[in-house]
């Protein structure tokens, strides 16, 4: 009975990877949201040039060839050769945008930065229940704690510079382990050996990838936490290696620590865990997933115990969950669902006072559900330019994220984030983003019969069921195509499968 019941969640959780990566591939091939203006950052819709397209899918497809014949030949020595120019690749084009295209924190990644600056050289009164934007967003005391630690190692080599210049060059190095990592990871589960050699191009074309890692915040550390958590996990569970599951919850925890987003990619290892217990009978697996959640859970509220004790102080709730699911469903001057400012503006007008911001949260949300039901219409225009504003970038807003300059930024960047640049590199990413979501797709064109009988690991739809999740979420929360900079990530070893299965051709046999 309990593997027939493996067997039925497998086959649910193709269905709806699969009805996903059909949503995302026809929405990025018909469709594209840019944003060209970067002082008011609207974002703009397109209807794609189909000849564009076809273009860049063929030069991707073409390049896939390519390496496929290379590898054949000696595929081990040409993935050694992938794997260095891939890392080279990350290493050089990062460290060219760290010395010309000169970034800074700004918004909350400076408000978070600046935080764990001040806590470096023992000021505490960052942690205060009024005056502290950490009472605001106390969500962020992990990326402040990860953050804090790399400024005391800055400060101690005694460079009169600011850290984040130190701190971008970290995030080069975690670009390159999250890659290594994903790169180990679909060494297991790929059945075609030129698997690897593919994934390993689509992380050298990935350029939105290279520009975050100048971005002073919590996606890059946190994805490279999740990716090796998730490594460590195959281990256990695909190879046997029992006490891999140590490393892997306190990569998992990790990750939630500096991005409390991370929790919906923690939902989907709880998930896998369970079924994996249900399916094999091992209470193992069911206490894996236990201890990951309890851990993930716990982790945030610890470290901002640790910091309320260090400093005497206290750190309020902070802007509720309810104000966001109410902002979710308003316009912006950005795009549908985006950041307006309601739920700081809420939280703040009524004095920090969470009951009452989730009051007044409640009536926005049931005013604006009234609105939807008498003007379906609307509803959906509104839901449809949410979904197409964070789905359809290909860049994942990664101009936005890095546009903050202190000055001197070279010509050729400049003309990249404001100028004639900034179009060819919406049109790469743009092409870039289909070819992955069709290489995802292509992965779960399973045949039916299989399909039917619910063969196959649940462990590797680990991501997508990830990826599944975000998309329920932040349909619901805050919109920002930057949040599913993550999740383009985790899509990109299913893109590599794809493209072995079609070059192999076993897509329907």
């Amino acid at each position: 009975m309990s593997r027939k019941i493996y067997g039925f969640t497998t086959t649910i959780a193709h269905i709806l990877s699969l009805a996903m990566m059909l949503l995302l591939f026809f929405t990025a091939f018909f469709f594209s949201a840019y944003a060209l203006d970067m002082e008011s950052q609207l974002v703009l819709f397109a209807r794609d040039n189909l000849l564009a397209q076809i273009f860049a899918l063929g030069i991707g497809g073409g390049l896939f060839f390519l390496v496929a014949k290379w590898a054949a030949k000696d595929n081990r020595y040409i993935e050694k050769i992938l794997l260095a120019l891939t890392m080279v690749e990350i290493l050089l084009l990062g460290g060219l945008l760290i010395l010309f295209g000169k970034t800074v924190p700004a918004a909350d990644a400076w408000s978070v930065y600046d935080a764990a600056a001040r806590l470096a050289v023992g000021d505490t009164m960052v942690i205060h229940p009024e005056y502290s934007y950490l009472s605001y967003y106390p969500q962020q005391v992990g990326l402040m704690a990860f953050l804090e630690v790399l400024h005391r190692i800055w400060n101690m080599l005694g460079i009169q510079q600011h850290a984040y210049h130190f701190i971008k060059i970290v995030y080069v190095l975690l670009t390159c382990a999250t890659v290594y990592a994903q790169y180990l990871a679909i060494k297991m589960f790929a059945k075609e050996r030129v698997v690897p050699c593919f994934y390993l191009v689509l992380a050298m074309l990935n350029l939105p990838m290279i520009m975050y890692s100048s971005f002073v915040y919590s996606e890059v550390p946190s994805v490279c936490a999740f990716s090796w958590g998730a490594y460590f996990l195959m281990q256990y569970l695909r190879k046997n290696k029992k006490w891999m599951w140590i490393p892997a919850v306190a990569c998992f925890s990790l990750s939630v620590m500096l991005r409390k987003n991370a929790l919906i990619l923690m939902i989907a290892v709880v998930i896998v865990l369970a079924l994996e217990a249900l399916g094999k009978r091992k209470v193992g697996y069911l206490a894996v997933a236990i201890l990951s959640l309890v851990t993930s859970l716990s982790i945030l509220p610890a470290v901002q115990k640790g910091y309320e004790v260090r400093s005497g102080s206290t750190l309020r709730t902070g802007v509720t969950a309810l104000s966001y699911i109410a902002m979710g469903m308003q316009e912006s001057s950005r795009a549908n669902g985006w950041y307006n400012g309601f739920n700081f503006n809420t939280y703040e007008s009524n004095g920090m006072d969470s009951q009452m911001t989730d009051e007044i949260s409640r009536e926005a949300i049931q005013d604006r559900m009234a609105y939807f039901r008498e003007h379906p219409q609307e509803r959906n225009a509104f839901y449809w330019g949410k979904y197409l504003s964070q789905w359809g970038d290909g860049t994942y807003a990664a101009r936005q994220a890095t546009l903050a300059t202190f000055g001197g930024r070279h010509p050729w960047f400049t003309s990249l984030y404001q100028g004639e640049g900034s179009h060819g590199f919406i049109a790469y990413a743009n092409g870039y983003q289909t070819l992955v979501y069709l290489g995802a797709l292509l992965y779960l064109l399973l045949p039916l019969r299989e399909l039917v009988r619910g063969k196959g690991s649940l462990t590797v739809y680990l991501g997508l069921i990830a990826v599944l999740g975000g998309l329920m979420f932040h349909m619901i929360w805050e919109a920002n195509a930057r949040y599913i900079f993550t999740y383009s990530l985790l899509l990109m070893p299913y893109a590599a499968a794809g493209a072995g299965k079609l070059q192999k051709g076993r897509l329907f046999r």
